[in-house]
């Protein structure tokens, strides 16, 4: 007799439970909704080229969204129309280098600045003056083509000017290797990116890169899903330079 007592009790406070839980009850997704801002930075080195950057600029058009190419002056230089066209349409322009050439452009710092003065200078004779302040590091800020003590130089004097040196939170690895699928590069966006708040995706402008304009609409997709706000470099925010020095993507 005393165990059915216990029994009762227990049954009556299990009871209780459910019944308090359910008035009081919030759903999980209500518990863990992100109010903060979240932004993507879409760029794209070593363009212009004829074909690939009038798809890439279909896209984004088509999506209603903008993105920051970091050119080479040589190509700019020959295909200046294809720099308007970029313009045009809203993109943001930058300076990568003027000669891709690594052994070149990082044999001393000033063969660096040299390069880089050209390929603003290219940049202006087609869209006039403008304010060129982010730079993308052939190679990135850590490459290991160039001395480390010409690069340190080179990082320093950048920020000096009062420019930009800028990285990625995630490459989509369409320069790895040049029979790389669009599967690929959405995998590796999937697997490694939206972790940062701010977040500057790596990807290429080149003649062959065919995979990253076939994967360019699901990069845009994955990203609407998480919530992120597209963005070029010359509308970021103080917050977003902060954020992005935080986590040593810009000039770190």
């Amino acid at each position: 007799m005393v165990n059915i007592k216990k029994f009762s009790k227990f049954i009556s406070f299990i009871a209780l439970f459910i019944f308090l839980n359910n008035i009081n009850y919030i759903p999980v997704s209500a518990l863990y909704t992100e109010n903060h801002l979240k932004t993507v930075y879409l760029t794209f080195d070593d363009g212009p080229s004829v074909n690939v950057t009038k798809e890439l600029i279909n896209i984004l058009n088509n999506n209603g969204i903008k993105a920051t190419f970091f050119v080479v002056g040589d190509y700019a230089n020959i295909y200046p129309y294809m720099i308007k066209s970029l313009n045009e349409n809203g993109m943001c322009i930058m300076p990568h280098c003027n000669i891709h050439d690594y052994v070149s452009v990082y044999k001393s710092e000033e063969n660096y600045f040299k390069d880089l003065d050209k390929c603003r200078d290219t940049i202006e004779s087609i869209l006039g003056k403008r304010n060129l302040n982010f730079i993308r590091l052939p190679g990135g800020s850590n490459n290991t083509v160039c001395d480390s003590n010409v690069l340190s130089k080179i990082k320093n004097r950048i920020v000096r000017n009062g420019d930009y040196y800028i990285d990625w939170t995630i490459a989509a690895g369409d320069s790895e290797a040049k029979d790389l699928s669009s599967e690929f590069i959405n995998s590796r966006i999937k697997d490694e990116g939206g972790l940062y708040d701010v977040e500057v995706v790596l990807m290429h402008d080149l003649g062959d890169k065919y995979a990253t304009v076939d994967s360019l609409q699901e990069i845009i997709n994955f990203y609407k899903e998480k919530g992120y706000k597209f963005k070029t470099l010359n509308e970021i925010e103080n917050w977003e330079i902060q954020y992005l020095k935080d986590i040593n993507v810009l000039n770190k």
